[in-house]
């Protein structure tokens, strides 16, 4: 067989792989950064190269890939990409590391809602114990923007330990083992009722200032910007020399976009919003 007809066969052969599929393969190679496996069911000649990068060794962290496998080592991983440029596939050891949570992964659906028992709250996002994982498994996670509409400071606004939650389903990665929920997606878009009240006079409450503006909260979960432009007609340097956090004042809704979720605001020709003194 000529160099040529070769590597047609491995390009056959790599693509008839597909990402998510299991394979398995042995470790010919052991490198800093990753392992090398020779992949099974590949008639040759030469050989079908798959690369499992550190991370992917498994699931617990380690400092050198030797500390994971040793060469000849049989391995079973999933299959992350195909490399054609390097004509080679990148895959995943962690991925196959526990049979059951990969089947309890497997067995889930983005969009679809899922229960559980919330395990810790962390200042980065919420672990859920869902229902029906492996024992000794905590796979489920919140992050702090999925867990309400509503501005919250720490996720201990929103959840506590203990707590029961039902949330959708938005990635299962089973890479990390890990099911990322969203509480928020259950809940309705507090924005959703203000989609056509472009115009409406209202009051809010100033929550942030920044160089360019201020956002005052109209709702519960509505918050909306007034620009540094929209507080009269006489020009201000920051929005400070006329309004401090925790004042209410009144404003104009300018406009809504319900896909951007951005609600633009106007304090000019309000009397009620009186200037104080710079």
């Amino acid at each position: 067989m000529t160099e040529s007809q070769s590597s047609e066969a491995l390009k056959n052969f790599l693509n008839n792989l597909r990402a998510g599929e299991v394979r398995a393969g042995r470790v010919i190679s052991i490198e800093d950064r990753q392992a090398l496996v020779e992949l099974d069911g590949f008639p040759g000649p030469g050989k079908a190269l798959g690369r499992i990068p550190r991370g992917d060794l498994m699931r617990k962290a380690i400092g050198h890939p030797s500390e994971a496998v040793s060469i000849g080592q049989q391995l079973t991983f999933e299959v992350i990409a195909v490399d054609w440029q390097q004509e080679c596939v990148w895959a995943s050891a962690a991925a196959c590391e526990d049979p059951a949570l990969r089947a309890f992964l497997l067995g889930l659906r983005r969009g679809a809602t899922h229960e559980g028992q919330v395990q810790s709250v962390h200042n980065f996002g919420v672990f859920v114990n869902l229902d029906g994982e492996p024992a000794d498994q905590c796979t489920g996670f919140i992050r702090g923007p999925e867990l309400s509409w509503r501005r919250i400071d720490h996720p201990a606004d929103a959840v506590t330990a203990g707590q029961r939650v039902v949330g959708e389903i938005i990635d299962v990665d089973t890479r990390r083992g890990q099911v990322q929920l969203s509480l928020k997606a259950l809940q309705e878009d507090p924005l959703v009722p203000f989609a056509d009240q472009a115009g409406m006079v209202t009051t809010g409450q100033v929550t942030k200032l920044i160089p360019f503006g201020a956002f005052v909260r109209i709702a519960d979960g509505v918050e909306g910007l007034v620009h540094i432009t929209q507080f009269g007609d006489e020009p201000i340097e920051h929005p400070d020399q006329v309004v401090s956090e925790g004042d209410e004042i009144t404003v104009r809704i300018v406009e809504i976009d319900l896909v951007r979720r951005r609600l633009t605001l106007s304090a000019t020709d309000l009397p009620q919003n009186g200037k104080r003194s710079s």
